[in-house]
């Protein structure tokens, strides 16, 4: 299917007189980009499926058979990520922030905000997908989620004080769910090894499976060599034993929230 599809792109292209370099400029990609596609190297993610189908006159046919296309592991696109999460029974994260799963409505508004000047997008629609990330825990495979909070997201100066008070009494709330923990590793345990893991998902799948999924600053991909994958599961773990307990963690977090925000 996959060597169909990049045939497809290629014919349709010659049939316009165009060179790889002429198509890359319709839809804001590199020719080589483009060359990667026509060799079925990779495979085009949804946004730009959209605009090559527009470019080439197919009539919907690119969009349609995009579903059916195989990709690696490591090479999913970021709008997979929603239905490879909704199959987690186990969901570890180490955040500098509020963890997505758990932010308010105003919370992240304040959040994204700050990003929209720098990678642009629509504001509204950041949020919306941030918010929606909520049905992940309230699913049907209602996964446990094991949460080490960097004491530093206490404190963070990303919204008004009182979206921020209000925050942390959601967060105390969710706290109290049957299969969420949160831990908070205060500055006194701090590791140098925290940055690297500091961008990263690691996920437990219903059929056994582990799976990382590392971001950048505007991007993401998926880890999936065992190696590697061992190395984030031993410095999350790592993390999980010097941070606080989740009991006293939530003691930790209401003396922040009465001390700071009251």
């Amino acid at each position: 299917m996959n060597e169909w599809f990049a045939a497809k792109i290629r014919a349709l292209r010659d049939a316009r007189g165009w060179s790889q370099t002429d198509l890359g400029n319709e839809v804001r990609l590199s020719g080589s980009r483009i060359a990667q596609f026509e060799r079925a190297e990779d495979a085009p993610p949804r946004d730009i499926t959209e605009l090559l189908d527009k470019a080439l006159g197919a009539g919907g046919l690119l969009v349609e058979m995009r579903p059916f296309l195989a990709r690696s592991w490591d090479k999913k696109w970021p709008e997979d990520i929603d239905g490879i999460e909704g199959q987690a029974t186990r969901i570890q994260l180490y955040t500098h922030v509020i963890p997505g799963y758990f932010q308010t409505k105003e919370y992240a508004t304040a959040l994204l905000q700050a990003g929209v000047p720098f990678f642009g997008g629509d504001l509204d629609e950041k949020v919306g997908v941030r918010l929606a990330r909520r049905r992940v825990i309230d699913g049907p495979y209602y996964p446990w989620v094991r949460c080490v909070l960097d004491e530093s997201a206490l404190y963070r100066a990303v919204c008004p004080k009182q979206v921020m008070r209000d925050q942390l009494v959601s967060l105390l709330e969710e706290c109290h769910r049957a299969r969420v923990a949160v831990q908070v590793l205060p500055f006194s345990a701090n590791r140098a090894v925290v940055p690297g893991l500091a961008w990263a998902t690691i996920w437990t799948l219903a059929d056994g499976r582990t799976v990382v999924y590392q971001e950048s600053m505007n991007s993401g991909s998926f880890v999936t060599k065992p190696r590697e994958i061992a190395l984030y599961v031993n410095l999350y773990d790592q993390l999980h034993a010097d941070a606080l307990s989740p009991e006293e963690s939530k003691r930790f977090i209401h003396r922040v929230l009465e001390d700071r925000y009251s």
